[in-house]
């Protein structure tokens, strides 16, 4: 496997990742503390969708692997991530707040580091 195809694919990731959690999610707002919140699982599963397309790159098979696992992982994270903000009532005005959202991208990336070395041992 050529080492470019494995750095746009997790390239494509953060892209995904960005206009997922970013442009996407702004315009879809939910209550991520309910656990089958409707407005949050289009969240998670445009976070799935997205990582399918891009796990096209190596195969059908491998792809709706890590859309379900992003979807899953996705869904599970942001919704601790919920909790916790709640129970301790943060807000963006807190520095906690701050360190919790960092601790869930980071959750998130590692989630994406994740597939990159699935497909190097899988395709390599």
């Amino acid at each position: 496997m050529e080492l470019t195809t494995l750095a746009t694919f997790a390239f494509l990731l953060t892209v995904k990742h960005t206009i997922c959690d970013l442009a996407l999610q702004r315009l879809y707002p939910a209550d991520k503390s309910f656990y089958f919140n409707k407005a949050a699982h289009t969240h998670y599963f445009h976070h799935g969708v997205g990582s399918f397309f891009i796990g096209l790159m190596f195969s059908p098979y491998f792809a709706v692997a890590v859309g379900l696992l992003d979807y899953l992982i996705h869904w599970h994270v942001d919704h601790w991530k919920t909790l916790v903000r709640n129970h301790y009532g943060w807000t963006s005005e807190d520095d906690r707040f701050w360190i919790l959202q960092t601790v869930d991208q980071i959750l998130h990336f590692l989630t994406y580091f994740l597939f990159v070395l699935s497909a190097i041992y899988i395709y390599a």
